[in-house]
Parts: structure tokens; sequence; C-alpha cells
């Protein structure tokens, strides 16, 4: 039987610590701040932690630590990943000869929660002892913290608690065949981070359940499981990422995190009800690729210097164009390292923020509540920026806003869904921009898609084959190259069979000047504004591609993948 615990006000009451108004304010700020109860009642003066603590004690059942103990073995502590002890706030103290682990916690709400997780790690019921705020700190600063992360069990998925989903996670136990499906969703999440995926997707078909990875930017199958089990599987996956366990109606998103190798990766998930289930979608952020470089992506020399030469501006937008997965984001991030300094006021809006970037002011868009791009930008602008990036160019109000930003001292980057570079200027004044403020505005756009880089352990030398492609070459190089390299038939180790591995940006960048300009302010057609730019010293896109591949970089079928000739 699911045990069901009496409500924490109920007890309180009972014990005479608080009042009926008491608890009904109390209950009135935790709706409005979404705090725990028992850190509300504290806050406000209503009881004290002494209080708090013997009322947990008699709603979960669970004893108070008399005395801390004085000394804990560092393989004790090291039983429980690090980051399930952070995030669920519990220390193991002991480990029994049975291998049962006697544990403290400071916090009552993740009582269920502990349980739950410690009986997944050990396969045995933890005893679990109740102690105060001022206690778990002190034996969190004397045996945790400065402890070699290499000490303790391999991290696995971590959970971002809430108090709100304790009911939900609870009921679902009943649904749950513990242990095989967390060593499943473990599994696929584990095999995710060692092969390199960007997305996982898990898609219930008729009779099995198909799991898929992205990785560079193509999906592949890695395995099925049956039907019955994705239920469960979808159940321990809302579990872990703070979702509503009984709502499957409905489309969700949250988020995780877990720990591999001493690297943290953050899973940004979204679940969707489907013809024959719910499907899930979880999207992999390594978190220190926040540190990327611009030296880093794949830029050839050449493009590297334009790009740098647009960041010494002082004032104006440039803009990053291409398609969804484009590595457009990237490119922002890599941008906003290279300009961040303590002498510059660097604020963002992004929806959403997936990499957080040290000493930069960076904001979540929240569209539904109002708080949408172009509200962030009049808002920025009364905040003495240097630099504004704007996550992206949605609308007439957000681009004209960024124009006028641009005009007014700033320097503005933001992306557009374009194909072409010189397609964003026509983009903008489809938009509804006065052309003549654009041309004045504008400084550059880069405009990019993502190749995947040929296996160097297995790639092929060959000729070229194709009339067609040799006469590209002549026309850009001069020349035909005696061979270039192609993808190997079968792959190797290094690769898993893929033949590719990793990607790098190809780019068009155009630079704004006065000839230019004038053109755009004259309404001037894509095609006439690319033109000049190549004259200019822009290099097309599929140049900068073929380039890679004389390079044996990439292959010439993956320039045709993602470019055209022009």
């Amino acid at each position: 039987m699911l045990r069901r615990y009496r409500k924490l006000g109920e007890i309180l009451l009972e014990k005479g610590f608080i009042t009926r108004e008491e608890l009904d304010k109390a209950l009135e700020i935790q709706k409005e701040e979404r705090k725990p109860l028992g850190e509300v009642l504290i806050e406000t003066g209503y009881i004290t932690e002494d209080q708090l603590l013997e009322a947990l004690s008699e709603q979960y059942g669970v004893p108070i630590l008399k005395e801390l103990p004085k000394n804990i073995p560092l393989n004790v502590v090291g039983s429980i990943p690090k980051n399930i002890i952070e995030s669920l706030h519990v220390i193991p103290i002991e480990k029994k000869e049975d291998g049962t682990l006697v544990v403290v916690t400071d916090n009552g709400t993740n009582i269920p929660r502990i349980k739950q997780e410690i009986r997944f790690l050990t396969g045995k019921n933890p005893e679990i002892y109740l102690v105060a705020s001022r206690d778990f700190s002190v034996l969190y600063q004397t045996y945790v913290l400065g402890v070699p992360l290499e000490l303790f069990e391999e991290p696995y998925v971590a959970i971002e608690e809430t108090p709100e989903q304790i009911e939900e996670e609870e009921e679902e136990e009943r649904e749950i065949e513990e242990a095989p499906i967390v060593r499943l969703v473990n599994n696929i999440v584990n095999r995710a981070i060692e092969m390199g995926a960007s997305d996982i997707h898990i898609e219930p078909m008729k009779r099995t359940v198909r799991v898929r990875f992205r990785i560079d930017g193509v999906l592949r199958k890695v395995l099925e499981y049956q039907k019955p089990q994705h239920n469960s599987v979808v159940a321990r996956i809302k579990i872990m990422s703070s979702l509503d366990v009984s709502e499957r109606r409905l489309p969700q998103d949250g988020k995780f995190y877990t720990i591999k190798s001493g690297e943290q990766y953050d899973f940004r998930v979204s679940t969707m009800p489907s013809t024959f289930g719910e499907k899930v979608v979880m999207r992999i952020l390594k978190v220190s690729d926040a540190n990327r470089r611009l030296e880093e992506l794949g830029y050839s020399e050449y493009n590297l210097k334009r790009i740098l030469s647009l960041l010494e501006k002082p004032y104006g937008i440039i803009l990053v164009t291409g398609p969804t997965g484009s590595g457009k984001s990237t490119t922002l991030v890599a941008m906003i390292n290279y300009l961040k300094s303590e002498s510059v006021n660097i604020v963002t809006a992004e929806d959403p923020v997936e990499y957080t970037i040290e000493g930069v002011t960076q904001c979540q868009v929240f569209p539904e509540i109002g708080l949408t791009f172009a509200r962030y930008l009049r808002a920025f602008l009364r905040q003495d920026p240097d630099i504004i990036m704007v996550g992206e160019i949605r609308d007439r109000e957000t681009a004209q806003l960024a124009v006028e930003a641009s005009l007014t001292g700033h320097l503005v980057l933001s992306t557009l869904h374009t194909n072409t570079a010189a397609g964003a200027v026509s983009r903008l004044i489809e938009m509804g921009i006065d052309p003549h403020l654009l041309g004045a505005s504008l400084i550059g756009i880069i405009g990019q898609r993502l190749v995947r880089k040929l296996c160097d352990e297995c790639k092929m030398p060959g000729e070229i084959r194709d009339e067609q492609v040799k006469s590209y070459f002549e026309r850009f190089f001069g020349k035909v190259p005696d061979q270039i390299y192609y993808p190997s038939e079968e792959g190797c180790p290094d690769c898993r069979g893929m033949r590719y591995r990793g990607r790098m940006a190809i780019g068009e960048v155009l630079i704004v000047d006065e000839e230019l300009r004038e053109l755009i302010s004259s309404k001037a057609s894509e095609t006439e504004i690319a033109k000049l730019a190549v004259k200019k010293g822009m290099r097309t896109m599929f140049q900068d591609a073929l380039e890679k591949v004389l390079l044996g970089q990439t292959s010439i079928e993956e320039v045709f993948r993602v470019t055209t000739p022009l």
C-alpha cells in the first residue's frame, strides 16, 4: 500500500505551534513564492526550526538525530553520488554490515524521494534521520566540501526537486518497475553522452518503442524496447524532469542534469502525446560548451578574420543567419565570450537560456506573461548596456528596437532565419524596417551551416568523378584537385560506424561598407546585394564548404546536403 502522509499544517496546528490564521497567511505566501511551507513558517517567525523538525518527524515517521557523528569514513560519504547529496540534501553517516545506509537530511519533504533514490542505488531501504539545517551544514562542510569527486560513486541522473511534485511521484511508484526501468533510462542517457549525441528521441510505435540519437545532425537508431515498458520509462523521465506524471494528454517541458566524468550535462526534456503514446525528446547541452571560442567552431581563417573585424566595431547590428540547427546560438555564445570583459556591460535576452556565461547578465524570455524579446530590449536600454544580444528577431517590433538600439551607440547581436546572408536584408525589409535605417544600422551578416567532419581514421582518398563538381573547383580555385576525400563504406570503431566525427561551421561573412549601405537603402534585391558583397570580398557558403573539401575536412556529399551552388 502507498503511504499517505498527514499535512504539515495540520500537525503544527495540533501541536499548538501555530494558529489557523498564521497557517492561512503562510499558505498564501507559499502559493505566491512557491517555497516549502516549513521554510515560509520559519521566515515569517511563526515557528522555530526545532518545532519544524519535531513536526516533520511526526509527519514522515522519521526520528530526529540527537547527536551528530564524530567521524564519518570517506568511503561511507562517497557511497552516494555527490550530485544526489547536493540535490536531495542527504548525507550518509553509516553503512551497516548488510549494506543498509544510515543517512541524515534537513529537508523532510525530500524523504519520499530519498527513500526511492537510495533504494535504486543500493537495493535496500535506508535508515533516515532528521537533523536541523545548522547541523546538516556542519556535516556538509566537514565531510562533503573539498572531498575529491572521484571518491564518490559515479554520478548518475540527478533530479531538480520541487516539493509540488512529491505527491505525483509517490503515486507513480505503483507503476514503475523500479530498478529495471531506472537502469534502462540511465543507460539511454549515458550512451547518448558517450556517443556525442545532441538529442535523444524516444518514439512509441505500434508494438515497440524506438530510441534514436541525433549525432552530428543526423538521427541514428540505437535500440528498441518493448511497448509495455514505455509508460514507466516516460514516468521515470518526468520524475527526473519535475513534470506532472499524471498528465499524458498535453505537451510538457522540463529539465534535469547529470554529471559524467566530471562534466555536467543539462537535459531539456519535451514530452508530447502521439497516436501510440507519449514521445519524449531530450536536448543535451554540455555545460562547458558555454566557454566555446570562435576559433573552435571551424571557421576558415579568412572568415574568422572578417568576423573578428566586425566585433571590433563599437556599435551597429551583427546578424547570424541560417535554419534551425545551423549553430547560430553557439556562434552568438562564442561572440559574447570574445567580447566580454570587466569594462563592458553585456545583457542578453534568450529563449531559452541554454548556456550560462560568467560575467554576462542573461534573461529568459517568457512570452506567455508578456516578457518578450521586445520588452526586454526596452528594459535593456535603461540598463546602461554596451552590448546587447537578442536570441532571435521574430517580429517587426523586436527588429525596430534592435535598429534603434544600434543607432544610439550599442552593439547588437542577434539571429534570423534566412538561407543566405544577403537574404537577411530582404527579410527585415519585409518585416517593415525602413531600408534607410537598416542600411545605417547593419554592419555585418554571417550566414552559416554545419557540415559533418570526415573521420580522420577511416576517410578514403579518391578522384573526382562528377564533371559538374570539377567545374566548381575550376571556377572557385582555378584548378581541379588530383583527389579529394570520401567517407569510407563501413566506418570504423573511432567513428562508431558513422564515417563522420564531429561538425564544423561553413559560412559567408557579409561586411556592410558604404557602397553596400547605399544599395540596402535603395531597397535592392537579395541577388544584387549578394553580387556586390562577393565583389567586395565575401566568399559564399558553397565556396567556403568546397575549401573544406580541398582540405580533406568534409566530403562533397556533405556539402551538397547542406548548401547549394551559387
